[in-house]
């Protein structure tokens, strides 16, 4: 029997699963380790599918504007990118901690950092249009798509949000300024950059496992579990 099966709320979380938040805390999270390709249902695996997708087509639409060998680069550097996303999503081992309940307030978010992406993105056209600077509109994209991933971060507990819609928004806005004032496909590249920097982030997050415990409390909690 290991040392966590003394600790009266270690006792508790194996009676009673509970809900934690990814807190610095030396509280013991009930955690599976697993491959991603076995937890499909999880929404840290699912739903970094549709993150793929979008990342997939900012590089494939916007590579063909690029000059010389660099949509043959895009394409490249986005396949091994592809491969990192699905090597450590779905393939490597990693610690899946409780599933964080996400409600009302959750959804609203979502729903409106949605509506304001869309938002932004029909104004932002249209000041394009009305400038002759429709080509910028891939940077237009990739800012308004980062911005509304800044508010998932809290409302679904994934700090992950935070450091990518971050990049995208900066980048984004490095290409409408570079497109605006030097060379449009400017906005191109940006836009492939930020597929491939999505797919990097998601695989680097999934590498990492997001532990919640200490190694040491988890090596208790394996062994008091036998």
């Amino acid at each position: 029997m290991g040392p966590a099966a003394s600790d009266p709320d270690y006792a508790l979380a194996r009676e009673k699963p509970i809900i934690l938040c990814m807190t610095h805390t030396d509280q013991l999270a009930p955690s599976t380790r697993t491959r991603g390709v076995q937890r499909i249902w999880d929404p840290r695996v699912w739903g970094t599918i549709i993150g793929a997708i979008g990342a997939t087509v900012f590089v494939m639409v916007s590579r063909g504007v690029l000059p010389g060998p660099w949509p043959l680069v895009a394409v490249a550097v986005w396949a091994l990118a592809l491969l990192a996303y699905v090597a450590f999503v779905f393939v490597v081992p990693r610690t899946f901690g409780e599933i964080h309940m996400v409600g009302a307030k959750g959804g609203f978010v979502y729903l409106g950092s949605v509506a304001g992406m869309l938002a932004l993105i029909r104004l932002g056209t249209m000041v394009l249009d009305n400038a002759g600077k429709t080509e910028l509109r891939p940077a237009l994209i990739v800012v308004a798509v980062g911005l509304h991933f800044l508010p998932f971060a809290a409302a679904f507990h994934t700090p992950m949000f935070r450091l990518l819609g971050a990049i995208m928004a900066v980048l984004g806005s490095l290409g409408l300024a570079l497109g605006w004032g030097w060379d449009a496909r400017a906005a191109a590249a940006m836009a492939v950059a930020s597929g491939i920097v999505m797919l990097a982030v998601i695989a680097g997050d999934a590498a990492r496992g997001t532990p919640i415990t200490r190694s040491s409390d988890m090596a208790g909690a394996d062994t008091a579990g036998k």
